[in-house]
C-alpha cells in the first residue's frame, strides 16, 4: 500500500504594483486566482445588478471573463443559484444573530409601494435598532 503524497500549489504568483496614497510611491504586492472567490463575486454581481442567471450562459460574457482570467472555470445557472441562495442563507442568520444580540429595542416599520409598468404591490418590513455602540441599523426582514 502506497502513501498517498500531497499536492503542493505550484503556481505562479501575480505581482501588482499600487501606488500609495501616504507617500505616492509604488509598492509590490502578490496575488492569487482563487476559483471559490471569483465565483461568489460573480453570485454577488448578478444578484446587486439583478442580471439574470442566465448571463453565465452568454458567450460574449464567457470570452471576457476568460480575458480577463483564463483559469476561472464558467459555474453554471444551477451552481450560482445555489451560490447565491446559499449567501441568501448565510446573510439570514448573520442578521438574526444580531438582532438576538441586541440589547435595546427593536422598531419594525413597513413601506408599501408599486411599480409604475406592473400591477403589482410590493411591502418590505425593516428592523431598526441601536447597537450597543450606539449606531443606528436597519436591516431588511421580509
Amino acid at each position: 500500500m502506497c502513501n498517498k503524497k500531497g499536492q503542493v500549489d505550484i503556481r505562479q504568483q501575480v505581482l501588482l504594483a499600487y501606488v500609495k496614497k501616504s507617500d505616492g510611491k509604488v509598492a509590490l504586492k502578490t496575488a492569487s486566482f482563487n476559483q471559490d472567490v471569483s465565483r461568489r463575486e460573480l453570485s454577488k454581481l448578478i444578484v446587486v445588478h439583478e442580471y439574470p442567471l442566465s448571463t453565465v450562459d452568454h458567450a460574449q460574457f464567457r470570452k471576457y471573463c476568460s480575458s480577463l482570467q483564463p483559469l476561472f472555470e464558467m459555474p453554471s445557472r444551477s451552481t450560482i443559484k445555489r451560490g447565491i441562495l446559499k449567501m441568501f442563507k448565510e446573510g439570514k442568520m448573520k442578521i438574526m444573530s444580531n438582532l438576538e444580540a441586541n440589547e435595546g429595542r427593536i422598531t419594525i416599520t413597513t413601506d408599501m409601494w408599486t411599480a409604475d409598468h406592473q400591477n403589482k404591490g410590493y411591502m418590505v418590513v425593516t428592523a431598526h435598532y441601536i447597537d450597543n455602540l450606539w449606531i443606528l441599523q436597519k436591516r431588511i426582514i421580509r
